[in-house]
């Protein structure tokens, strides 16, 4: 594993339990008058920098998969897009409970969900999809991920029952620094790049992605890739080091 990879992998390892010690730490802070003022404090304290850190993993996160496309020279192996939704749905088990919601996930088992493509890429794209979800969904909602196998192709769905998007804000939801719709509904930033840095990883495996929404019924989001055995899968040595990733302008890339 080279530097990048080992970047991208600690990146992902770290970043789910630095949510859940901060969703924790929220939650005990909420009874915060049954607590002495220095426990008080040193939640206070623990909260603070398991946030910091997790602006910093964030912003480190972006620059390396921002570059990854365009220095990358690795070989595409078989990823079980079924096994790590299951391992996503997984890390963000506590974020939901913090938020009251029901995650869930529905992989078909005893079909082949294996896709050709770098491994740490499609975990951030799907890492991405449901984290947006989660986001944007209000307390007690239901945030559901679907894996299916249909013919030659993969597909990787998440539906919530959010607040929905206008035809407007879908039309720009994959651009770059573009927030656009309800702000998150428990005070989560955003950077307005998640959805961008999916749709380009997906687009980069010869996939492909897409919304459904309406204002006030929720959202599926939803991206698709040839499978591995499909004769239009992305070939499994394929040189990468030349293709297209540009960063989007005022994007600071870490050195």
């Amino acid at each position: 594993m080279d530097p990048l990879e080992k970047l991208l992998s600690v990146v992902h390892d770290v970043k789910s339990p630095l949510l859940a010690i901060r969703r924790l730490s929220e939650r005990l802070l909420e009874d915060s008058d049954s607590l002495s003022e220095d426990v008080r404090r040193r939640l206070e304290l623990i909260h603070e920098s398991a946030a910091e850190a997790s602006t910093s993993l964030e912003e480190c996160n972006i620059s390396s998969t921002l570059s990854a496309g365009a220095s990358a020279d690795h070989p595409y192996e078989p990823v079980d897009v079924a096994q790590i939704a299951e391992e996503i749905v997984g890390s963000f088990r506590a974020h939901a409970e913090c938020k009251s919601q029901t995650l869930r996930v529905d992989a078909d088992d005893r079909a082949d969900c294996r896709v050709l493509g770098d491994p740490l890429q499609l975990r951030e794209a799907m890492n991405n999809l449901v984290s947006n979800a989660l986001k944007f969904s209000p307390s007690g909602s239901t945030v559901e991920v679907t894996v299916r196998r249909s013919k030659d192709t993969v597909r990787f769905s998440v539906t919530d029952s959010g607040p929905g998007l206008s035809e407007r804000e879908q039309d720009r939801l994959f651009e770059p620094l573009c927030n656009v719709g309800p702000d998150p509904t428990d005070g989560e930033g955003s950077t307005g790049l998640g959805l961008y840095i999916a749709r380009r990883i997906v687009e980069e495996h010869e996939g492909t992605v897409e919304v459904e929404s309406e204002k006030g019924s929720g959202s599926t989001f939803r991206f698709t890739l040839p499978a591995a055995s499909s004769p239009a899968s992305p070939a499994p040595h394929a040189d990468r080091s030349g293709s297209e990733w540009s960063s989007p302008s005022s994007v600071p890339v870490l050195p």
